[in-house]
């Protein structure tokens, strides 16, 4: 294992909702942030954890520039807000 780095998302990042004028309304968080990690042979992983900062899901695989490839490992079952 090369590199392992944890983030945190911010209380204004997640998924934007707007009103009919445009204004934001709400800001959704789906997640809390992430744990991604880099291998000897240079392919990463990343693992999302929830709003309660829970792992949530993993995938094993990404590509060059950090997109997710196939399903994830679901870790646990989501939480209710």
């Amino acid at each position: 294992m090369q590199n392992i780095s944890i983030g945190r998302y911010s209380d204004n990042e997640g998924i934007v909702h707007r009103g009919e004028s445009g204004e934001i309304e709400r800001i959704e968080k789906n997640y809390a942030g992430w744990i991604e990690g880099a291998r000897d042979d240079g392919s990463t992983w990343i693992m999302w954890l929830d709003a309660h900062g829970n792992p949530e899901c993993y995938w094993g695989r990404r590509d060059a520039d950090g997109g997710v490839i196939g399903d994830p490992v679901l870790l646990a079952p989501t939480l209710p807000q």
